[in-house]
């Protein structure tokens, strides 16, 4: 019963974390305040996630204390995660509130339950008393019960009762519909946004460099974080630099390549996101086919396996140890490895030489990963 709900939670989830997060133009389309900037919404989302298997998987109860706990918590539960749907549904700006949400027999029976039964067992409005009421014995495993003394009805006793199976299917009923609304907004600001992405595919082949980088840190700014030196002011000096030599242009054609490819990509996931579900059919699916060959290990020596020569290890040592003594063994691993390669060998003594200096030790080094063909 949980599966569906928890899955609209997920696409939140990712739609929030590589979309929301990351672009200050789906940000302008939601109520991203100063708060959502903490871990204020990823609180929100791990209540769900915490609460989900309280509300939806049935707990066995052993005593009338244990039936008692359990269905507080089924409750108190439901009643949280209510409070949440009206904060995500201001925070997406899906123009629905509090008041909208009480006209919902799905939001206010569940509510009233958890308020008479959990919030205000006893209460009373100025002074005076207006009902009392008291978890009932004889509820079992799948009723909420309880014994009900309210102003409305002179104070005769009552017995409330109400299956939890029902209360469950309100609920479930009542996050599918507002998930489903939270969705449908983000489906919109995300359609929006790729077409903002594939105004910026178009310009990238028809701008020159430095409108380009303008563009980017408009609707594509996460472009910035992709790797080092990919800061607009790093890549202007390199690129002014391009002429120079073959480091600085081929960073520079690096970020033309990254830059595509990470609008591509991107514009593929946010029409991703929302594609129907697949179903995947067991009885439908081929069987592997299986060619078994048994081979004589005794006839193959280790000397006759030839093991392709990789640099991906030394590569990421270079990469993020950047002192004397950790570059000295690093590289000259490296080094002993390219040998008869020229251009490795230049490079990396420009990075040595240039330790410290992030444009020309990271310009040399993309030009010995694309080299080695290890980027």
């Amino acid at each position: 019963m949980k599966e569906e709900v928890t899955y609209k939670l997920d696409r939140i989830a990712n739609i929030w974390n590589h979309f929301i997060w990351e672009y200050d133009f789906c940000k302008r389309k939601i109520k991203f305040t100063p708060e959502i900037q903490t871990n204020y919404f990823g609180d929100i989302l791990d209540y769900f996630q915490d609460t989900f298997d309280i509300i939806f998987d049935n707990k066995e109860s052993e005593s009338h204390s244990d039936r008692f706990s359990n269905q507080i918590s089924l409750l108190q539960s439901i009643y949280v995660q209510q409070d949440f749907i009206e904060e995500l549904l201001y925070i997406f700006k899906c123009g629905i509130d509090k008041g909208d949400l009480k006209k919902d027999s799905n939001y206010y029976i569940n509510r009233d339950i958890r308020n008479e039964l959990v919030g205000h067992p006893i209460r009373k409005y100025k002074g005076e008393f207006i009902s009392s009421c008291l978890f009932g014995y004889n509820g079992g495993q799948n009723k909420v019960v309880y014994l009900r003394y309210h102003k409305d009805n002179d104070y005769k006793f009552e017995s409330m009762e109400f299956p939890i199976p029902e209360i469950v299917e309100r609920h479930k009923e009542f996050l599918n519909v507002y998930f489903d609304k939270i969705l449908a907004k983000l489906k919109r600001i995300l359609l929006s946004f790729a077409k903002q992405i594939e105004k910026v595919e178009r310009l990238v082949d028809s701008q020159d460099f430095n409108e380009i980088l303008n563009i980017a840190s408009v609707y594509y700014e996460s472009i910035f974080k992709d790797t080092y030196i990919y800061d607009k002011e790093s890549l202007l000096k390199i690129y002014a630099r391009k002429d120079e030599h073959r480091r600085y242009q081929n960073l520079i054609d690096k970020f033309y390549k990254d830059l595509r490819n990470g609008l591509k990509e991107t514009k593929e996931y946010s029409i991703e996101l929302f594609e129907p579900r697949k179903q995947i059919d067991i009885s439908e699916r081929e069987k592997p086919i299986f060619d078994i060959k048994f081979i004589d290990t005794k006839e193959i020596g280790f000397s006759d396996i030839e093991r392709p020569v990789t640099y991906h290890y030394e590569l990421g040592k270079i990469a993020t140890k950047r002192n004397p003594m950790d570059f000295d063994f690093f590289g000259g691993c490296l080094k002993r490895k390219c040998a008869k390669n020229k251009l490795v060998l230049n490079e990396l003594d420009h990075m040595e030489m240039n330790m410290y200096d992030d444009i020309e030790y990271y310009t040399a080094y993309q030009l010995i990963c694309t080299e080695l063909k290890e980027e």
